[in-house]
C-alpha cells in the first residue's frame, strides 16, 4: 500500500482542477448531486483497482448518478438490520412507561444495542470492499456476493486495515478541517477527503486478488 500516493496523485493530474471542479459544484444539488458525486468516486475507485496511471476520471452526470445509486440501494439494505432492531426493541423502550415491562423491554434494549455495536463494527470492516467490488463491477448484486468480500478481506487483510485507518483519518481530521473556514471549505475538503479513501480502496482491491497479492506498484 502505499498511503502517501493517496494524498498527492490528485495533484499528480495535470487537469485536476478541470477535472474536479464539476463534481465540487454538483455536490450543492440536494441528494441527487450527492448521488452522482459517490458514483463518480466510485469509478476513481475502479481506475485505481486497474492501475491507472491517471485515476482521475472526466466527471459523467448520468454515469455517475447511475453507479451512486447503486452503491446507495446496496448501502441501505445494509443499514435495514439495524432499523428493524431499533424499531423492535428501542424505541417501544422510548415509549414504554414505568413497570414491569418497561425493566423487560431494558432487557432487550441493552442486548439489541451490542448487536447494532456487533454489526456496526463488522459493517465497518466490509463496508470498503463492498463499496469498491460496487465500484469494479457496476452491478448491486456486487455488494452482496458475501464469499468473495470475504475472500478478499482475508487475502490481504493488512490493506484493508490501512484503508479503513484512512477512512478514520479523513472523517475525524481532514474532512472536518474546511467548516474552520466557511462552508465551501468544508465540502472541498470533504471531497478531497473521499478522494483520498478512494485511492486507497482501490489499491486495497487490487492488492487482495490473490493470497497476500501485492497487485501492481503504484
Amino acid at each position: 500500500m502505499n498511503f502517501k500516493k493517496a494524498f498527492t496523485y490528485i495533484f499528480e493530474d495535470q487537469r485536476w482542477f478541470e477535472k474536479l471542479i464539476v463534481p465540487l459544484l454538483v455536490t450543492l444539488i440536494p441528494v441527487v448531486g450527492g448521488m452522482a458525486t459517490a458514483g463518480y468516486i466510485m469509478r476513481v475507485t475502479r481506475n485505481v483497482a486497474a492501475n491507472q496511471a491517471a485515476p482521475l476520471p472526466q466527471f459523467e452526470f448520468g454515469t455517475d448518478l447511475r453507479l451512486g445509486f447503486k452503491m446507495f440501494v446496496a448501502g441501505f439494505v445494509y443499514i435495514l438490520p439495524i432499523m428493524l432492531i431499533y424499531l423492535i426493541t428501542v424505541l417501544p423502550l422510548m415509549l414504554a412507561g414505568d413497570g414491569e415491562r418497561s425493566w423487560i423491554l431494558g432487557i432487550f434494549g441493552v442486548f439489541a444495542g451490542l448487536l447494532i455495536l456487533a454489526y456496526g463494527l463488522l459493517l465497518a470492516v466490509m463496508m470498503p470492499v463492498i463499496t469498491a467490488k460496487v465500484a469494479v463491477q457496476e452491478e448491486i448484486k456486487a455488494a452482496f456476493q458475501f464469499k468473495d468480500i470475504f475472500r478478499l478481506l482475508k487475502n490481504n487483510f493488512t490493506a484493508w486495515l490501512i484503508a479503513i485507518g484512512g477512512i478514520i483519518l479523513c472523517s475525524v481530521i481532514i474532512a472536518p478541517v474546511g467548516g474552520i473556514v466557511l462552508a465551501i471549505g468544508a465540502i472541498i475538503t470533504g471531497l478531497y477527503a473521499q478522494l483520498i479513501v478512494a485511492h486507497l480502496t482501490g489499491q486495497a482491491y487490487a492488492q487482495s486478488q490473490t493470497p497476500g497479492g501485492q497487485g501492481t506498484p503504484l
